[in-house]
Formats: C-alpha cells, structure tokens, sequence
C-alpha cells in the first residue's frame, strides 16, 4: 500500500519530479512564465532566468515547454528543444547536440562550420518559409562553457528583418549574471533577465495546500497546523525544493508516529534531521524569541483569515461600445489584474488561447500599459473583440451551458467565485459571441463535447444541483453569430 492512501490521499502530494499537475503558479513564477511566453511569441531572442538551488527553475522550464504543447495551434507554430545539461568539452561536441536537438542528421566528417551552415539553413527554413517559431531550451545554463555562449551569440546572429529566427531561453543559478559581465558580447544579446525569487509564507502555506488538494485532499481537512505551516517556512526559507522535501518526510513522520497533524515541534523535529545545521541555530534562540514567532504567527493567521474572509472589491466593467445590429463590437470588456494574476492567464480564460495575434491586439487595445510584462495589481486590462480563427463549435456535436452572462466582468466573477469551477478548473470554458438577436454574450460551457444526447443530459444530472437546476444542452447560435474564442 503506498503510503499516501493511510492519509486518505490517492497521490503522492511532495515528489521530488516536476510534475505538471503539481506546478503551483505563484505570483513570481507566472510573471516569469507570462514575460517568456510573449518574448518567444514576438521573437525576442534570448532570454535569462535566474535563481539559487531550489527555486523552481526546472519545474518553470517544464511548464513552459508543456504549455507550448498544450494547444494544437501552437504545437503547430512553436517547435521547443531542451538541452539539460550544457557542460560540453569541445565546439563540436555541443554543435551536434543542437543539430540532433533539431532533428538534423550527423555525419562524422562535418566542419564545425557546416554543423553550423546546417543549423541556420533549417532556422531559415522553419521560421521563413514554415512560419514557425523555434526555441532552444538550456537547462544549467550556469555550465555552459565559454564557447558555447560564443556558438549561441552567432546563432542569435540568424534573422530576418522582422524577428530572430532561433529564440533562446537560459535557465541559470545567479553566478551566470557573473560570468556574463566577463562576456558582454554575449550579455548585449540579453532580451530580459528574470530573477525567481523564494515564497513568501503565504505563498508557501498556498502551495502546500495546493498540492495537497491535488493529491485528493478534502478542504475541510488539514494536516499541518498554523504553526507547523510557520515552521515549515523558517527552515526552508520558502525554497520550493526544500519545501516539498521537508513535506515529504513530515507526512512519513505522521504515519510511523500515528499523528493526524503536523505541528510546531513535529516539524522542527524532522527539520532539525534533515538540515543538523538548523539544530546549532535553534539552540541560540531564547526561549522569548520563540514565544514572540508563536504570537507572530496567530496575528498573522487572523490577518490572512480576515482577508481571505474579506469580500473582493468590485470591478467595474468596460462600458462596452453601443451594439448596433449591423456592427460586431469592438471590445468586449475590461478586467482588474487581481493578486498573483496575470495577462496571459486572463487571455486563456477568455480567448482559449494565447497566440501573438491575440497579445498584438491587447497591448494596442491598452496604450496606457507601459510595459504588457510588468502589469501592477490593480491596473484594468482591455479586451478587444477579436474575432476566432477557428470556430468552437464541435462539428455535429453539442455543447452544455451551465450559465449566461451579459458583460465579462460578471462571467469572469462567477468563473473565479464558483466552488465547483475552483475544483475543476479544466472542465469549464468561456464562450464569448455576438449575434444581432441577442447582442454581446458570455456562456460558461463544459469544455467537453458530447455527441449524445443522453450522454450531455447525464452529465448536467452529474453536476453541482445549483448548477443542474440552470444548465441546459445549448442550441448552436445562428450562421450570423461572430465567435470571440477557438
């Protein structure tokens, strides 16, 4: 029997691999994602992201290359590569590694000047003639040697009039800022750095409870206290790797001591285990330095508990443009970018997609946002009324509708507010149209396509009753009807 199940849990909660279902999206690791998703979208070219052991930096490349291959539209449109480990001894050995990467084949008689004259004919190839976006992934960048940066600056060196034909991304400990000032030539190529920085307490508390659900946990159950969540945070100092480690060994402890919560001195014990360091510290801390953390921490949770029960401030919708009955709107709404949210989050969640076209017409729709990649807490953001290149719309098939919104504000609130909708975010998608009949609407649809009926009416008698009392098989609006998302 694995021993989560003696916790009532069906997965694993705290393993060590970059598992996708378990990526927390804290405030810092979506801005990363956010500002590397639009540079290779708009072709940017190199690109640094930066962090101590621990932070999150492989888990960050993995989600970015899986939510590149998530949508067909951009499997079709961006090729990824990854390169995990650069230490390289020679300039031929890592030019073949890239022309294999890349799908090229070797020979053993190759200059190191055809590897790369291959290497660019096929960039040419893919982002001139195929249209297609090709990224280079490093893990470790903090090895690469210093003729890989030299091979890497001539590949940067591959363009058009327009873009970068090679779009690199470089996951690095922090001494690469360092050896890039040894290297400016390389360091002029830089797009954006981005620094990944540890949790803070409350976004380490919302990680473990993030996975914890994701591992089957009940809401209503917990099995760290206030205070052991503190302590958690002291001796990890909020590094994902760290954290999921201690997690790991807490909830061992739980079992073979028959406990049902983890506490203060429960997680300061296995703490102290792991990291025998930390012992030599505690032992300097005065017994009223400790008191003074345990009072700290109840304010903190009456804090959080009063913000968390606090009602969000309301946010005012775009007044839309007048619909005539002759003409498609030309936005659809505004929305305020809420704590740890992001643009690119909001584009997904009202066009199903995050294409370049898509990011184009918002960064004009919002003249007043200075810099689309630092978009501050509070800031309104624009939709325009993008029409979809692809209709939504199953072919021979239905749709079910569990609500009907008339302004984006109120869909997005019931999407973000709805108990259900929070457990299952995948199972529901926004439907923004316009027809002459019945104006600007937002549908709230389960994603999912059924081609029966019956098999659509079981699942509304399978959902949440408040749900099923309103939910219905939708009727395909008309021929006229202007769809807002594929």
């Amino acid at each position: 029997m694995e021993y989560f199940k003696i916790l009532n849990l069906n997965r694993e909660p705290f393993s060590n691999s970059p598992e996708p279902d378990f990526f927390f999206p804290s405030r810092g690791h979506l801005a990363c994602l956010q500002q590397l998703e639009l540079a290779i979208r708009l072709r940017r070219g190199l690109n640094v992201v930066l962090g101590n052991v621990g932070t999150g930096k492989t888990t960050l490349c993995r989600e970015l290359i899986l939510n590149f291959s998530e949508r067909e539209e951009d499997r079709n449109e961006i090729e990824t590569h990854l390169l995990l480990d650069p230490s390289f001894s020679a300039p031929r050995e890592f030019l073949s590694a890239v022309a294999l990467t890349f799908g090229l084949a070797v020979e053993g008689d190759e200059s190191d000047w055809q590897f790369k004259e291959n290497i660019k004919n096929l960039l040419f190839h893919k982002g001139v003639e195929e249209k297609k976006t090709v990224v280079l992934i490093i893990d470790e960048g903090q090895k690469l040697p210093d003729f890989c940066r030299e091979i890497l600056r001539e590949f940067l060196n591959y363009e058009t009039n327009e873009n970068k034909l090679l779009q690199i991304v470089i996951f690095a400990q922090k001494e690469f800022r360092e050896i890039l000032k040894d290297h400016l030539n390389f360091a002029d190529r830089v797009n954006q750095y981005y620094l990944l920085e540890p949790l803070n307490y409350r976004e380490m508390k919302d990680m473990i409870r993030f996975r914890l659900a994701r591992a089957g946990q009940p809401a209503d159950e917990h099995l760290f206290t206030i205070f052991g969540l503190w302590a958690i945070y002291r001796a990890t100092g909020g590094y994902p790797r760290r954290i999921i480690t201690l997690c790991h060994q807490i909830l061992l402890t739980l079992i073979i001591q028959n406990k049902v919560k983890a506490g203060w001195f429960l997680v300061r014990s296995v703490s102290q285990r792991l990291s025998p360091e930390l012992i030599r510290r505690r032992r300097r801390a005065a017994v009223t330095g400790l008191t003074a953390v345990l009072f700290l921490a109840f304010i903190m949770s009456l804090v959080l508990a009063k913000q968390m029960a606090a009602p969000l401030d309301p946010v005012k919708d775009l007044p839309a443009k007048t619909v005539s009955v002759l003409n498609v709107p030309n936005n659809l709404g505004q929305l305020k970018i809420e704590t740890g949210g992001t643009v690119i989050h909001l584009l997904r969640d009202i066009y199903g997609r995050t294409g370049t076209d898509r990011f184009r017409a918002v960064i004009e729709a919002n003249p007043h946002i200075k810099d689309i990649n630092r978009v501050r807490t509070g800031e309104l953001i624009a939709f325009p009324a993008v029409p979809a290149t692809t209709t939504p719309w199953p072919q021979n098939g239905k749709l079910v509708r569990i609500a009907y919104k008339g302004n984006l504000d109120e869909a997005y609130t019931f999407v973000k507010k709805n108990a259900f909708i929070k457990k299952n975010p995948s199972s529901i998608r926004m439907l923004p149209f316009w027809n002459p009949r019945e104006g600007i609407v937002f549908a709230l649809v389960l994603r999912k396509a059924f081609y029966d009926e019956a098999e659509a009416r079981k699942a509304i008698r399978n959902l949440p009753p408040a749900l099923a009392a309103t939910a219905e098989i939708m009727e395909k609006p008309g021929g006229d009807t202007v769809f807002f998302a594929n």
